[in-house]
């Protein structure tokens, strides 16, 4: 049974050709431990305290935007009040100022209109035309009409003293 098993088993034959002397083995030396690298812990904190640092200055700045942009909406409010105002006091004065308006308010104030108005040379002093009520109305004013507190309102400084006050500064 060898017999056969070798006849099928390739067999292993040196290369031939020139072969060379082995190579000379380089002399080992002892070489010092190499230094253990530092802990990466300072390293870690660091990147912590970055990233930290970089979200609370983007939460800080969010909230301050939020702010600015409530106080934005506030004063646009604020504006479009001011300017509705302003619009119907624009109304007001300009009703108030027609000359219909203004010749009601006379009449009711006990004021009568001037068919024929007097002037004063300022030069002489001489008063230039009619300056009889009777003979420029035709007839006396209906001050009975008017009652007394519309056509000479009460001087309120006299009739009614108010208390001191003081400058603010006395204290309460």
């Amino acid at each position: 049974m060898a017999s056969t098993s070798a006849v099928h088993a390739p067999a292993i034959r040196p290369v031939r050709g020139s072969r060379s002397a082995p190579a000379a083995r380089p002399g080992l030396t002892v070489v010092a431990s190499p230094k253990t690298a530092g802990s990466s812990m300072p390293f870690t904190m660091l990147c912590t305290l970055i990233v930290a640092a970089t979200l609370a200055a983007l939460l800080y700045m969010n909230i301050q935007m939020s702010d600015t942009s409530y106080e934005i909406t506030r004063l646009q409010g604020q504006s479009q009040r001011l300017t509705e105002e302003r619009q119907a006091l624009v109304e007001t004065n300009e009703r108030l100022g027609t000359p219909q308006e203004l010749e009601r308010q006379a009449r009711e104030i006990g004021m009568v209109p001037v068919s024929n108005p007097a002037y004063i040379d300022l030069d002489t002093g001489e008063i230039i035309g009619e300056t009889s009520l009777t003979a420029q109305t035709g007839s006396g004013p209906e001050l009975a009409q008017v009652p007394a507190e519309v056509a000479v309102p009460p001087a309120q400084i006299y009739d009614e003293p108010t208390a001191y006050h003081g400058m603010g500064n006395e204290g309460a």
